[in-house]
């Protein structure tokens, strides 16, 4: 919002146009929000004690179980803290003439709200039991279909793509690559270079300046203008192609008006991506909901999600800025986003939104983020990744949040197989084996001896770890 309000003031007041830049709005965002969180949390928390807002849920372990009843009077649904810090940032530094700014932040609240309401029933009904796994799920489904839908219809609206189509390869339309070099003909003018070379003339612009034409002095005009077709003094020469040099010609090269809101960025590959058409729907629901969910479940431990969230958000934001830039995503074989920059400004605001929770949330902690705020994070990540095209990105630097997923999946099935074997092989009180001593895998650890503040910071680092490796990962192709 301050990006309508005061950049237009930049002339009458010295300052005003630093709005324009995302880095500026981003730093501040991050900075508000940390602000924002810390001012409001000891309110919130103080609050939620009042109400007795608190509890536990037991995992069925009666180590793990006995841990948590020892917190049981600390206050749950901290992650009304987030909600509100990472809401006003988001909101007073993102522009909002940007269809992804409001999708991103909509879906953010929509899926805290989620939680919210799961977090409400369970620690005040009594019973406990909050919202049915069927139920929440429904609510998850629709945020993220609500979310992806909006991004679709508005991609293929401003991109003239049409809406009924599947998936398709295509070329690469997106590598930089200078393969090919020609020499300039008299009667060649930088529209037909473009028109040839290029595919459109509209390009002409482009090819002059990447051949150190100075594009400051080049009218339009002259774009079709041959140097055979003027006098040998006259002084548009210095625009125009020179005949009989070498000029660079990028084959391919990436067009900025390539937005590619629904292709898929394959990692290791750049002479090829995928339109995944329609396919971008049932796919970015994946995305979406198992990145909610991932985060649901890495919530057991004083700090754990916070800090694997600061860490994934920081991977994610620098992407967002490099696909942002024409530059930076040209060199290094990446899709130009152009909303990219507003995603990062979002990013940043949940970067200081989750430095300012992790005060509050610390060992030992003064109050747990609930299914309000880790619904609402993995919700969030899970929008960004799919508005930036870099489902794999979030992939890889939320790797911590995957391994705690995959590791409450794998000991489902193991459990549910090793039971059945038991039952074929008539065992009278046939049972399931454990591939872990307690699922999530952090409390695989716990339950190993390792202290809780040792399972937190180490999972950090693998957090950190995986975060570079996204990072890293962005050149290899």
């Amino acid at each position: 919002m301050l990006y309508h309000l005061l950049r237009p003031l930049e002339d009458r007041i010295a300052g005003f146009g630093l709005f324009q830049y995302v880095t500026f709005r981003a730093a501040f965002a991050a900075l508000l929000a940390f602000l924002v969180s810390t001012v409001v949390g000891p309110g919130i928390v103080e609050s939620l004690r009042r109400r007795k807002i608190a509890g536990f849920v037991a995992v069925g372990d009666a180590t793990v179980d006995a841990e948590r009843q020892a917190k049981a009077a600390v206050p749950t649904m901290g992650g009304v803290i987030l909600l509100v810090g990472v809401g006003v940032s988001g909101f007073l530094f993102a522009r909002l003439d940007v269809v992804v700014t409001w999708v991103v932040l909509l879906a953010f609240l929509a899926f805290g709200a989620l939680g919210m309401v799961d977090d409400w029933r369970k620690l005040t009904h009594r019973g406990g039991t909050g919202l049915s796994e069927r139920q929440k799920l429904a609510g998850q489904v629709l945020i993220a279909f609500a979310a992806l839908g909006t991004l679709y219809v508005a991609g293929c609206r401003e991109d003239g793509l049409p809406w009924l189509r599947g998936p398709s390869l295509k070329p690469n339309p997106y590598a930089t690559r200078w393969i090919q070099r020609h020499e300039v003909l008299p009667t060649e003018s930088w529209n037909g270079l473009a028109a040839t070379y290029l595919g459109r003339e509209g390009r002409a612009r482009e090819l002059a300046v990447k051949n150190g034409v100075d594009g400051a002095g080049l009218q339009d005009a002259w774009l079709g203008v041959a140097p055979a077709s003027v006098a040998s003094d006259d002084p548009r020469l210095a625009w125009l192609p020179p005949p009989g040099r070498e000029i660079q010609i990028p084959a391919p090269w990436s067009d900025p008006a390539e937005h590619h809101r629904h292709d898929l960025q394959i990692p290791l590959f750049k002479g090829f991506c995928l339109d995944l058409g329609l396919l971008f729907l049932p796919f970015g629901f994946l995305v979406i909901v198992g990145a909610s969910n991932a985060v649901n479940l890495t919530d057991g431990l004083d700090g754990l999600a916070i800090g694997a969230t600061l860490t994934t958000t920081i991977a994610l934001g620098v992407v967002a800025f490099v696909v942002s830039r024409t530059d930076f995503a040209q060199a290094l074989y990446l899709f130009h986003v152009p909303e990219g920059g507003e995603v990062a400004v979002l990013l940043s605001a949940l970067g200081g939104g989750a430095l300012g929770f992790l005060w509050f949330n610390a060992y030992p902690a003064s109050v747990f983020m609930g299914d309000t705020g880790s619904l609402g994070i993995g919700g969030f990540l899970g929008v960004a990744a799919v508005a930036l095209r870099h489902e794999v990105t979030l992939l890889i630097a939320g790797g911590l949040f995957v391994g705690e997923a995959l590791s409450v999946m794998w000991q489902r099935a193991w459990f549910k197989g090793t039971r059945r074997a038991a039952r074929r092989r008539g065992e009278v009180d046939p049972t399931g084996k454990r591939w872990f001593r307690c699922a999530p895998v952090h409390h695989h650890f716990q339950k190993g001896g390792w202290h809780e503040n040792k399972v937190v910071v180490r999972f950090w680092i693998v957090s950190m770890i995986c975060a570079v490796v996204a990072l890293v990962s962005l050149k290899v192709r």
